[in-house]
This record gives C-alpha cells, sequence and structure tokens, in this order.
C-alpha cells in the first residue's frame, strides 16, 4: 500500500503548476503519489499535471474544498498530504512528515507554516517576520494550532472520520477542520517547518490582503463561526506593481513623519525658532507700551496743552 498521497487542487494554475511538480519530483522519500485535481480549469493545467506523471481528475463543484475531498475519495495512501499548486516543497518534506506520524502513533495531523517567494515587498517581509507572531495569537483564541492548506498532512481514517473539508466554505476550510481534527486526536503544527507559496493574494499590497482575510478571522475569533464574510477572490496572476508602489509610497511617509516630528535636530531647531519668535513677539508688545507710555507722558506736557487749547479755538 502506498504510504502516502499528494493531492493538489488546481484552477487554472498553469504558470505554478510545473514547479511544485518539479519539487515534489525532487523528494528524498519516493513511495507517494500524486493526485492533481483540475477544478475547471480553461489553460493547460491538465497537460502539465500529466506531463509529470501524476494522477488527473476532475472537480465540477467550483472551490478548494470539493477539490480536495475528491482527490482524498480516490487516494490510496495511509496518509493524505495538501499542497497548493503554487507552492514549492523542500526536498524533505515528506520525509518529515512520514517520520512524525511514524514516531507518534496518536498524531492524527500534522502541518507547518508558509513564507511567500513571491508577491509585494511589504508581504514577503511580513511572512517572514510577522507570520509567526500572528500563529501564535491564532492558537491562543483557537485553542490550538490551525492547519495551512498549502502544507498540512491527515490519517485517511481520520479525514474520512471528522467528514473532510467543509464544502460550503471558499475561506479557512483548512482552519475549520483542524477545529474538528483536535476533537478527536492529537494535532502537531511546527512554524518552523516550512513551504514557498506564492503572495499573489496579497498582489495589491499587505493592508488591503489583511484587509480582505481579517474580517472572517476576527469573526470566527470571537463567535466560532466560519460562514462569515466568504469574501475569496481568485488570485491567478502574480503582477504586484500597484503593491510594491503602496509599500515604498507608505514607507516614504513613514520615514518623512519621522524624521520631521522626531529627529532631535529638527526638534531643537524647532524649539530655538519657537523661543525667538517668542522674544520678538515679548519685545514688540513692550515697544508698544512704552511708546503709548511716553505717549501719554507727552499729552500732559503744560505745551502740548497749550497747543491743543488754541487749537480748539
Amino acid at each position: 500500500m502506498i504510504k502516502i498521497s499528494v493531492i493538489i487542487p488546481a484552477f487554472n494554475e498553469e504558470k505554478f503548476l510545473g514547479n511544485c511538480l518539479l519539487s515534489l519530483k525532487e523528494q528524498d522519500f519516493k513511495d507517494f503519489e500524486i493526485i492533481v485535481v483540475d477544478n475547471n480549469s480553461t489553460d493547460k493545467t491538465p497537460e502539465i499535471a500529466k506531463k509529470f506523471g501524476a494522477i488527473l481528475v476532475s472537480e465540477k463543484n467550483q472551490g478548494v474544498a470539493f477539490a480536495r475531498n475528491k482527490g482524498a475519495k480516490i487516494a490510496k495512501g495511509e496518509i493524505l498530504v495538501f499542497t497548493d499548486a503554487d507552492t514549492i516543497l523542500p526536498k524533505n518534506w515528506l520525509s518529515r512528515i512520514k517520520e512524525e506520524f511514524e514516531n507518534d502513533k496518536n498524531l492524527v495531523a500534522f502541518g507547518g507554516s508558509c513564507q511567500f517567494y513571491s508577491g509585494p515587498i511589504s508581504a514577503r517581509l511580513a511572512s517572514k517576520f510577522l507570520l509567526k507572531p500572528f500563529l501564535f495569537l491564532d492558537k491562543f483564541f483557537s485553542g490550538g494550532f490551525n492547519l495551512m492548506g498549502c502544507n498540512m498532512a491527515i490519517k485517511k481514517e481520520t479525514f474520512f472520520k471528522v467528514g473532510g473539508f467543509n464544502e460550503k466554505l471558499k475561506l479557512n476550510e483548512d482552519v475549520e477542520i483542524s477545529y474538528r481534527l483536535r476533537e478527536i486526536g492529537k494535532v502537531k503544527f511546527d512554524p518552523n517547518f516550512k513551504v514557498k507559496t506564492s503572495g499573489r493574494r496579497f498582489r495589491y499590497g499587505l493592508i488591503l490582503g489583511i484587509i480582505n482575510y481579517a474580517p472572517s478571522t476576527i469573526f470566527r475569533w470571537l463567535f466560532k463561526k466560519f460562514d462569515k464574510f466568504q469574501i475569496f477572490h481568485a488570485q491567478r496572476k502574480e503582477e504586484y506593481l500597484w503593491g510594491n508602489f503602496s509599500f515604498f509610497l507608505s514607507l516614504f511617509i513613514s520615514i518623512f513623519l519621522l524624521f520631521h516630528f522626531f529627529n532631535p535636530e529638527i526638534a531643537i531647531a524647532k524649539n530655538l525658532v519657537r523661543k525667538e519668535i517668542n522674544k520678538i513677539v515679548f519685545t514688540e508688545r513692550k515697544i508698544k507700551i512704552k511708546v503709548k507710555n511716553e505717549f501719554e507722558k507727552f499729552k500732559n506736557l503744560p505745551h502740548f496743552q497749550k497747543t491743543n487749547n488754541f487749537q480748539k479755538y
């Protein structure tokens, strides 16, 4: 019996699928099958899958949950391993997964994190330095680490026991099944066990990408529900000019404000200018008061009063 089945959902992934399959062919563990689930592609995705010797199956119901479940149904492996078509796997990916399940018989699911190899600079930096803190924050609100669809493995019998992926969800289907898996067995997550994946979902910049995912995540944290804010826009391209432009614009504005308001030399100069202005204002007031007082004295002089009385006549 085949030890591992790798399942890859694919919808118009001709630009990415080849690199993903190539990384699988270079694995140091060989006892596995590759299943590519074509989810109504109109490009060369099926041809690329066949070229690399993958088992090709089609799924007419649109959605990653439908596609992953379809792949699981025909899989022959004891362990179902899921990744995405735009993901590149390290050479020890499958051997590490096999090792985890062999070393812990109570383990029902195992997974790791990811890092963007493309996309706007802001998104790539965030995946490298900010994703790990977010995962621990998510663990706090979720009651445990959640698996990621691009890097997760589940025992086949356990997968079908929990009912597979929730096909009603367009977003967070990998997180939702993690909740159900934790209810029946041990789920292990290693944030340092990473795959490389595309940052195309953040093509318009980090902030807009976060805005797209944040509502469903916050709602899940607060109410433990997954069926709200199911807004998912499929991204097939990696054009991220706008994303980089927004990053550099934000960086320039931040540096300008930081330099403008917090630079010590500028702060000292501002204080000196402020003091000089205050001195000028104070001196001007003193002069006005002095002129007024001198004028009052002049008005009280007898000569001025006689002249003033003469003018009245």
